[in-house]
Parts: C-alpha cells; structure tokens; sequence
C-alpha cells in the first residue's frame, strides 16, 4: 500500500485552504487596486496591496478597539481601513462606495514610502527641488527607520477611529466625512474628553515634553474642560508627517553638524509633530516655539487634555471616568461630574495645582520627539 494520501484528500486539503486564504484576502470588485483582509481585527477590515503593510496596524488597531468598547460599554461600530502603498491608491478610495459596503465609518493612511512620495510632490508644488542623492539618503534613512515610522502611522490611525467611532456612534444623524475625522464639532463630547478618550484607547502618544515646557503657558483647566479645541487652519494641522524641517543652529546659520534636513516620524495630535493631517509639506524652525501660535495652542489644548484625562484615570479610577462620559453623552455638565468626584473635590485650582505638579513627574516617551537625519553630520543639539 503506497504511503501517498490519496488524491482526493489532497484535492480537499487543497480546497480548503484555498477557502481560508480566500476568507482572509480578497480581491473586492468595487476596489480593485486593493486587497481585502477581514477577520484581522473584530470589526475592522483593511484594504491593502498586501498582508504586509496591513501588519504593523493589527495590534494597535484591536487594543484601541478593545479599551473604547469598555469606555463606551458596547462594541464599535464596523469599518474599514485603507493602507495606501502609493498616491494611486490613496486617489482611488472613494468614500461614499466604501460606506455603501455596510461600513460606518472609513479611514485612508499611506505607507512610510507613500508618505514620502506624497511630501515629494508637495514640495515639487512648492518650487523646491531635491537632487537626486538628497532623496536617496532620504529614502534610505525611511527604510532604517520603518519600524519606528509605522508605530507612528498606526498609533495616529488608531487615534483617528476613536475621533470615527465617537461621531458615528454618538451622533449617527449626522453623515460620516473622512475629511472631517479629526473635527471634534462632529461629537456631542466636550473636545477634552474627545482628545482624552482618543489618547486614553489608542494607548497614549502624548507630548508630555512639550507641555512640561510650556506650563506656564497652559490654558486655566476650567477654560480647557469647557473650550472648544483650538483652530488650526486647513493645510498646517498639528498631527502628520512625516515631513522635513529644516533646523537652524544658533547664530541664524544652517547645516553643517547643527543642521539639516529631517523627517519627523508621524506622532499625531499629541506626538508634536508640525504638519498637514495627511503630511505636511517643508518649513524652517529654530524650535517649538517657533511653530504658529495656532499650532502651539493646539498641542497645548491636546496635551492637557490628554494628561488630564490620565490624570483622572489614575485619581478616581476608570469607573468615575465612565461615569464622567456618561453624564456627557447624555447632555449633562460633564464638569459638574468631575466636581463630584470625591478623590478630586469640588476646588478647581487645587485640582488644577495637583495636575501640574502630577504632569512635571511625567517621563516623555522618547518616541515622541523622534526625529531622523537625511543630511549629513552630527544630530543637531537642542
């Protein structure tokens, strides 16, 4: 008897794991420059050229899902993310087909490389040409820093399907725009509690050393619980990248060992990092301070909103926080729940001295405030 399993065994075999293959990607007629992968995350599918680039958004992704759906005590509801390769893909995601698959909310991100691609052309646009060794050391720099690169891209993705989830699942009356994800106007929330919520479920991404920088500047914590979140005009968002900067050493000079070219690694709305919510284009600094005041009074307002909400976390515990999102969803005064904490007490300023100094304790996350040389010489000291 031949120790060969039969041939229909094989053939069976053979079929199903063609049907699992076919369950985890397919090819969907209504985008065909993509692949569809579902069942990665509960809730969640992804569109991409291939598994690769949809992996380092898996964990990020189920984890913020994950933490929202016990703030908001019910699952999210589903949607889609698209991971775009190249500037291509990105032009070829149509909004109003994907929510007619059945989704209820969408986002679109690129790549490191399409990234780069997409600040190559912006800054073409602009007049500004780059020779060919520049762009090469560039891309070159993006390939040793990839890791880096996509923990920024998915901890902002992750972020903005909170912003996604909160608007379709607070105020379904109002019709989902991608173009409009990071507009807290969008969610009967207090903007604080949108950007702390965000910060709390996708897992962080504050920049706890711009704001202990800057504390003397921060907004009264009564204005902040109660403000809208700063404007920031079209084009210059706080949140993208990456991007180049051109950093100048003291004395008004640039390049040689204190200057150059960089790419900042996308940090999102709390990561610092200057620039369009799709990846800004170049500009010149000398440090934060140099950034527009509307830039800076957006990271202020996102960074103490977030520290603050991880302030509260660890005073009252999560279940106080619940309590304090409930009231919110329901049209009450969200500031009055917080007053009625027992751990906090009913005084403001004193609440508002514990947070700062609580703030000052805080270890800024060196991933951050990364930034990555394309030019040659020496990191510039800050």
């Amino acid at each position: 008897m031949s120790g060969h399993p039969p041939r229909a065994a094989l053939s069976w075999a053979f079929l199903l794991l063609s049907l699992c293959s076919s369950a985890f990607a397919l090819q969907d007629e209504s985008f065909k420059d993509f692949n569809r992968f579902k069942g990665t995350v509960p809730g969640v599918d992804f569109f991409a050229s291939n598994r690769g680039v949809v992996t380092p958004f898996e964990k990020p992704i189920a984890e913020t899902r994950e933490r929202l759906a016990n703030l908001l005590g019910q699952n999210p509801p589903p949607g889609a993310i698209f991971v775009c390769s190249s500037l291509a893909q990105k032009d070829a995601v149509y909004e109003p087909r994907a929510l007619k698959m059945g989704y209820n909310w969408i986002l679109s991100v690129l790549t490191p490389e399409a990234r780069t691609d997409e600040m190559m052309a912006r800054l073409k646009q602009s007049g500004v040409e780059l020779t060919p060794e520049r762009l090469e050391r560039m891309r070159s720099r993006n390939t040793e820093m990839r890791p880096m690169l996509e923990a920024g891209l998915a901890r902002q993705a992750a972020r903005q399907m909170v912003f996604a989830v909160l608007q379709t699942t607070l105020a379904p009356d109002k019709e989902y725009r991608l173009s409009r994800v990071d507009d807290m106007g969008r969610s009967p929330l207090p903007d604080w509690l949108d950007i702390g919520v965000a910060s709390y479920a996708s897992g962080g991404g504050t920049n706890v050393g711009f704001l202990q920088q800057h504390l003397e500047e921060v907004f009264p914590l009564e204005d902040m619980l109660t403000m809208s979140r700063p404007f920031v005009a079209p084009g210059s968002d706080v949140g993208g990248g990456p991007m180049v900067i051109r950093m100048e050493r003291p004395g008004g000079g640039s390049g040689g060992s204190a200057g150059g070219d960089q790419v900042v690694a996308p940090g999102g709305a709390q990561g610092g990092a200057p620039g369009g919510a799709q990846g800004g284009a170049g500009m010149r600094m000398g440090g934060p301070r140099s950034l527009p005041k509307d830039q800076q009074d957006r990271m202020m307002f996102d960074g103490q909103a977030a520290t603050f909400f991880t302030f509260l976390l660890e005073k009252a515990g999560i279940d106080k926080l619940k309590e304090v999102l409930a009231a919110a969803r329901e049209g009450k005064d969200a500031l009055a729940a917080i007053k009625a904490i027992p751990a906090l007490g009913t005084d403001l300023d004193k609440v508002e001295e514990e947070w700062t100094n609580w703030v000052k304790t805080q270890k800024p996350d060196p991933s951050q405030e990364f930034r990555m040389r394309t030019g040659g010489g020496e990191r510039p000291r800050q």
